[in-house]
């Protein structure tokens, strides 16, 4: 009888650690598959944040385009408007000048 309780507690304790072992590389293996998910993750964001960083570059690049389009419309009509009342002056110096020059 002795003899049958030490085998009992032998194949306990046996099974104890087949146990023991089996959640152990369970655990690995879940660390594992956790490790592989947070790389996975970590990719798939850096991803996304990158294309959202381009999308946002090409939106703030093509509204400075337009802003510049905008500007160089209105600088050009002062430019014409300017030229415009340039145009009648120039003609009132020249007569000026030619009348105090060549006129005396």
């Amino acid at each position: 009888m002795p003899v049958d309780i030490l085998k009992d507690i032998r194949a306990a304790e046996a099974q104890a650690e087949q146990i023991e072992s089996g959640a152990a590389q369970k655990a690995r293996d879940m660390i594992a598959a956790a490790r592989k998910d947070a790389a996975d993750l970590k990719a798939r964001l850096l991803e996304e944040a990158e294309n959202e960083a381009r999308d946002v570059l090409k939106a703030s690049e093509e509204k400075a385009r337009q802003d510049i389009n905008s500007a160089d419309a209105g600088i050009q009509a002062q430019c014409d408007d300017i030229r415009k009342q340039a145009g009648g002056r120039l003609d009132k110096a020249v007569d000026y000048i030619v009348g105090r020059i060549v006129k005396p």
